[in-house]
């Protein structure tokens, strides 16, 4: 006996909601979740690390938000360290790094009586 499973269902709720921020005045969206394409764009620009090496940045970020977004990005002049908090941001939101805002709480671990 076989189950039918609506994928594309699920993928237009999530089409629906988009994460929203705001740089150089300009508003701007990226997709909730990321498209494959994206996915196997960072996994190509990944360093040994997983992360994504700073030549990369700009690629990556026009995978996410898509050429248009980006190029008008660049062409209000954004800076190089909004840039990164702006990757940084993306990054947290699809939970491939920590939010390193975010402070660990004290206490958290006990160490073993001596």
């Amino acid at each position: 006996m076989s189950e039918f499973k609506d994928f594309d269902e699920a993928l237009a709720e999530d089409a629906e909601v988009k994460i929203t921020f705001k740089v150089g005045g300009r508003n701007y969206e990226a997709p909730t979740s990321l498209p494959a394409k994206v996915v196997l764009a960072q996994l190509k620009l990944s360093n040994d690390s997983g992360g994504i090496d700073q030549k990369n940045i700009g690629e990556w970020l026009a995978a996410v938000m898509g050429e248009e977004q980006f190029d008008q990005m660049l062409n209000d002049g954004i800076s190089w360290i909004q840039l990164e908090k702006v990757l940084v941001f993306l990054l947290v939101q699809y939970g491939i790094i920590p939010d390193p805002e975010e402070v660990p709480e004290e206490g958290g671990e006990e160490e073993d009586p001596k």
